[in-house]
Parts: C-alpha cells; sequence; structure tokens
C-alpha cells in the first residue's frame, strides 16, 4: 500500500490514521459549523469534512424536489425532504473560504465535496487539503476527471460496485493523480450493524494499492475501532451538536464532548496494534521461568531420572527446563544436594 499525504498529514501502513470529523449535515449555520471545527480541533483529530453547497446549489441539484431520505431519531423512524437537508447546508461562497481558513488555522485539514464543475475551481482556489467524490458521483465520469485535473488528494466513496471504482481510479491515475484514498462506506441513516460489513476493508485493500479508510454511519463510535483493527487508515466518523435532533444524520452522530474520547480511543487502539511478529520475541521474564532442581540428594554416579528433579523459579539460576529431556538419563559426577539448581558441569 503506498502512502497519500493529505495536507502535513501521510497516511499508510504503520501511521497514525487520520481522523476526520464531518458535520456535513447537522450543523445549522455558519458559526455552528464554526463551533463544530474548534471541537474537532480540541479533540485533537486531525481533519474536518464538509460537503460544499454554495448558495442557490440544492435547486439545481434537485431536479425532483419531493425526493425524501429515511432515517432514524429515538422516537422512531422519520422522513426528510431531502431538498431540505440540502438548502440546510448552504453558504455564501466567502464563507466557505472563511471556514477553509479558519480549519487550516487551526491545524486541521479541510476536505469537502464539490457539487458542480465550478465548485471544483473554488476549491482549487481557497486551497481545499482534499476532496471527496459523494457516493452519488463515482461514476460521474466528468466530475472525477476534472477533480483529478488539480492533483489535489482524492477520496473515493467506495459504496458503489469495484467496476465504478476501478474505472474512478483510472481516471484518476491517467491524469498522474495517485493521491487516492479509498473509503468504505456504509449506508444507512444510520448503518445497521449486519450492514456494515467491516471485513470488505480487508477486500479491497488487497485489491488496490492506496490506503483505505472508512466512514461511519452507525450510531456510537465502536465500528470504527473495529475498522482501526483490520487496517483503516482513515476515519471519518458524523457529528452532531445535538443527537436529538430529528433531521437526517443527527442519531447516529457523535456528540461534541464525546470527541475527545473518540480519538483517544483510536489512538490507544493503534498503539495496541503493535508488532505483528512479536511472537519471534520472548516476552517472558526468566524470573517467571523455572530452572531444573535435585528434588533429593542425588549420589555421585547416580542416573538422573524424572523422580529425582523438580522445577523451580527462577528460570536462569540453573540448567533451564526447556532442556529437561536432555538431562533425563545423564549421570551426576559429583554429590548434588537436595535444593541445588543443576549445571551441566555437573552431569555427563
Amino acid at each position: 500500500m503506498i502512502n497519500v499525504t493529505i495536507g502535513k498529514k501521510t497516511i499508510g501502513p504503520g501511521l497514525p490514521c487520520l481522523i476526520s470529523f464531518e458535520p456535513s449535515a447537522t450543523y445549522d449555520s455558519f458559526e455552528e459549523a464554526k463551533d463544530m471545527i474548534k471541537a474537532t480541533a480540541m479533540a485533537g483529530a486531525d481533519g474536518i469534512k464538509f460537503q460544499t453547497f454554495v448558495t442557490g446549489d440544492a435547486d439545481r441539484l434537485m431536479g425532483k424536489k419531493d425526493i425524501t431520505v429515511d432515517f432514524s431519531t429515538p422516537t422512531g423512524k422519520k422522513k426528510e425532504v431531502v431538498y431540505e437537508a440540502l438548502k440546510r447546508r448552504e453558504l455564501p461562497k466567502e464563507k466557505w473560504k472563511e471556514l477553509a481558513r479558519f480549519t487550516q488555522g487551526l491545524g486541521l485539514v479541510f476536505i469537502t465535496t464539490p457539487v458542480f464543475l465550478e465548485t471544483i475551481d473554488f476549491l482549487v482556489e481557497i486551497k481545499v487539503d482534499a476532496i471527496k467524490v459523494s457516493k452519488g458521483d463515482i461514476n460521474n465520469v466528468i466530475l472525477i476527471d476534472q477533480i483529478a485535473k488539480t492533483q489535489i488528494p482524492i477520496i473515493l466513496d467506495g459504496r458503489e460496485k469495484f467496476q465504478d471504482v476501478e474505472r474512478a481510479i483510472k481516471i484518476c491515475e491517467k491524469n498522474g493523480n495517485r493521491k487516492i484514498v479509498i473509503m468504505h462506506c456504509p449506508s444507512g441513516y444510520p448503518a445497521e450493524n449486519a450492514g456494515i460489513h467491516l471485513r470488505a476493508l480487508k477486500t479491497i485493500q488487497e485489491k488496490y494499492e492506496y490506503p483505505v479508510g472508512f466512514a461511519d454511519h452507525s450510531p456510537g463510535g465502536i465500528m470504527n475501532f473495529g475498522a482501526i483493527a483490520l487496517g483503516a487508515v482513515m476515519i471519518e466518523k458524523t457529528i452532531t451538536t445535538d443527537k436529538t435532533k430529528e433531521q437526517v444524520e443527527h442519531f447516529m452522530s457523535l456528540e461534541l464532548e464525546e470527541l475527545p474520547a473518540f480519538v483517544k480511543n483510536i489512538r490507544s487502539i493503534e498503539e495496541a496494534m503493535g508488532d505483528p511478529n512479536i511472537l519471534a520475541i520472548s516476552r517472558v521474564e526468566e524470573n517467571a521461568r523455572r530452572s531444573i532442581v535435585a528434588k533429593t540428594d542425588i549420589k555421585k554416579g547416580q542416573q538422573i531420572t524424572l523422580e529425582v528433579l523438580d522445577f523451580r523459579r527462577p528460570g536462569n539460576a540453573g540448567i533451564s527446563c526447556s532442556d529437561g529431556f536432555d538431562v533425563v538419563g545423564k549421570e551426576a559426577i559429583i554429590d548434588i544436594p537436595k535444593d541445588t539448581f543443576l549445571q551441566w558441569n555437573m552431569l555427563k
């Protein structure tokens, strides 16, 4: 797997993963978006991910404005009109520019998803750190081609079948852009446990040479921890100021006060992953091992049998128990008192 650098953060095998929080669908105002960025930085995460809806984009995007999306809340299943959910995300270009500067000023990487081709030019202008292709655009070859041409790192939503993902990768490579990250993104608001398919991370890793991450749509953080254990090098987790809001994506998101513990848990898991070759190295202290001891007095010339042997700590005081087969059948060349740790110069 190759490494990819996003902003000042390099991801790849053996490196700390990039933790990105996503308030794309859960902020209600510019100021709330800034508060979520600040909380992300204070939690010790690496980046923030938005979808850049400029004023008027929702009207332009939604050819049919009565399409709904199903989602869950603490009070049960609900529906929301997609157009209304997208309309909440719209901000003027100047506000998007300010959010990018604010994010990067806090040491975070700014990741976002463009809606239209001209949005890409704007994202280049404001110097975003990475561009993500949404699930609905993984087959949009013209959009992907234009993103790839920017040479900005590109994050591909891996919910589509392999053929579409592979086509997107080839478009990027044709444009000389190999700064690609593939995200395993389970569907649903929230995603059901049985629909998360964490093992798919391994399938993607084996199929492609690019870094593989995990975008979580399930409540809580546990699925992300499993993804880290399976080798994900980037995490994208939705966040909210209030998960009881009866709008899409809030229920499955982390609240801001939960972010520090989430980051800490991921870093703890990364540290605990350790060395896969550790079994080639002894981790047992000599004080926990045992050496071979005379259980009774042993006379000179007496053959060593199991009946005259005992085993006591520490393991470096005499002949190691690992040599027990070689000791049995030997002959004592001196008198060996009871409780003596046997040494090789006592035997022949």
